[in-house]
């Protein structure tokens, strides 16, 4: 009795240990597909293949959009697709070593120009939400490729002595103190006119007075 006591408790411990070593993963909307909700974001949009699908996603749409299918006519698909992979697995940090041309740097070979690059990010994220990826990772992919701008914490602005506006506290005195010359150069410029305008009414004043002592002689 006591031998299955004893083997029923390391049988319950070995359970506890497995389940608390298994990794998290968040369940998507399809009952059967998890991701990994930590770990490299690689791990998180779900790896070669659910990427694959992204950028296949992401391919049909661009070819279509009017700002790049001009500079994507007549471009080898399969190939272009094959370098996305390698680029997208690179910076989401996968198992590949790639020294080619940057997401950004390959677009501006193809004669995309930063004007269209919000066209591009717009057709990214869409065929990312098409495959479920996370609003976070949606994002995070993007600063990866170099589509967007990182945000900075409260932490971070804190430290770059930023204000919620971005704006630094140096830049918000600047900002001030152009103001206030604005202000004086305004009352300056209304001060002179009012001095001009009472000039020119004496001026007037005394050449008519002088006219009329003339006439009256």
């Amino acid at each position: 009795m006591t031998r299955m006591v004893m083997a029923t408790a390391a049988l319950f411990a070995l359970l506890l240990l497995i389940g608390t070593a298994a990794p998290l993963h968040a369940q998507h909307d399809d009952p059967n597909m998890e991701w990994v909700m930590d770990g490299p974001l690689y791990d998180r949009l779900g790896g070669e293949e659910m990427i694959m699908g992204v950028i296949d996603d992401f391919v049909a749409a661009a070819v279509e959009e009017e700002p790049l299918k001009g500079h994507l006519e007549g471009v080898d698909q399969d190939a272009w697709k094959e370098i996305l992979l390698a680029q997208f697995t690179f910076v989401s940090g996968g198992e590949i070593e790639y020294e080619g041309s940057s997401f950004k740097e390959s677009l501006a070979e193809m004669g995309i120009e930063e004007a269209s690059m919000e066209t591009v990010a717009d057709q990214l994220t869409i065929a990312l939400e098409l495959n479920e990826a996370w609003p976070e990772d949606v994002d995070e992919l993007l600063v990866a490729l170099e589509l967007k701008e990182a945000e900075l914490t409260e932490e971070e602005m804190a430290e770059e002595g930023m204000t919620e506006e971005g704006m630094t506290e140096e830049e918000m005195e600047d900002g001030s103190g152009q103001g206030s010359d604005a202000g004086d150069d305004g009352g300056d410029a209304a001060a002179s006119e009012a001095g001009d305008a009472s000039g020119d009414a004496g001026t007037s004043e005394t050449g008519d007075a002088a006219a009329d002592g003339g006439t009256r002689k």
